[in-house]
């Protein structure tokens, strides 16, 4: 028997219906799990269809397309209800009658209305160097923690620098101004009174204790040391000079000029040198 065309066309909307009905539920082995496509609206796509039906709505096509294996992006047409699905999609072009999504950016074509979130910035990495280490310093005072190097330098800062420079084994330093010389130590020990040095330890391994070793007097025969003291005074002899340092606790060396019997106090001497006529003296711990 021969269907009338009105019965035909009614036929094929039922059956395009009713599978628009059925196919959100349907998922093939392998389907895509996710159904979040990039949206352009009046295009029509480029590139090979996997599969063309016809449907009433554009939301079955995507939906259709979301649960396809292999499925990469759709296109629809408003007129006539046909939705193409695509392995593919290697372009797009304007058409006021079509509706299409894509899982990926079309490249070569306008951005579609709904963009990707830009991609997070992510932190510059800027080096940060550790503030250089600082030391607490000591006039006049020796350390016995044993060096684990010695070298010439030309005054205390430069040692401290040489310190500061061979890392985390040199904890403390200790330069003898009368020899220029520089002594790099793992530890501090004690502080013992010494004219001719000056002592550096780490500031965050706060001040060493002091020795409690007797302190003598240390006698240089025709030397002078240079500088000009801390006070100038007339004394008899040598020892009388000396006598004047002992009683002064500023004082850390003395120099007698016997000629003019001058007595100069230091509490902080200079390198000495050869003169004859002057005898001088530092206190000193061992």
């Amino acid at each position: 028997m021969r269907l009338t065309k009105n019965r035909q066309a009614r036929l094929l909307f039922s059956v395009a219906f009713a599978a628009a009905a059925l196919w959100p539920g349907i998922r093939t082995a392998g389907a895509q799990s996710t159904d979040v496509f990039f949206d352009y609206p009046q295009t029509m796509l480029n590139g090979p269809v996997s599969a063309t039906v016809t449907i009433p709505v554009l939301e079955s096509c995507r939906r259709l397309c979301s649960t396809r294996s292999g499925c990469i992006g759709f296109d629809y047409s408003s007129p006539g209800g046909l939705c193409r699905l695509f392995s593919a999609v290697v372009g797009a072009r304007d058409s006021q009658d079509h509706t299409a999504g894509a899982r990926s950016l079309i490249p070569g074509y306008r951005p579609p209305t709904n963009p990707p979130a830009p991609p997070v910035p992510v932190p510059e990495v800027v080096a940060v160097q550790a503030p250089p280490v600082s030391f607490s310093r000591f006039l006049n005072r020796d350390l016995t923690g044993g060096s684990i190097a010695s070298m010439a330098a030309q005054d205390a800062d430069q040692c401290e620098a040489i310190c500061r420079t061979t890392g985390p084994s040199c904890r403390a330093y200790t330069y003898d101004a009368w020899n220029r010389k520089c002594f790099l130590k793992g530890e501090t020990g004690q502080l013992l009174m010494n004219a001719r040095a000056t002592s550096g330890v780490v500031s965050d391994l706060g001040a060493p204790s002091s020795s409690g070793a007797p302190v003598h007097m240390e006698y240089f025969n025709s030397k002078a040391f240079s500088g000009n003291g801390f006070r100038v005074l007339a004394s008899p002899n040598r020892d009388a000079c000396a006598n004047e340092c002992w009683n002064v606790e500023q004082c850390v060396a003395f120099g007698f000029t016997v000629s003019q019997r001058r007595c100069v106090l230091f509490d902080q001497p200079g390198e000495y040198f050869s003169s004859r006529g002057t005898d001088s003296g530092a206190k000193r711990q061992n």
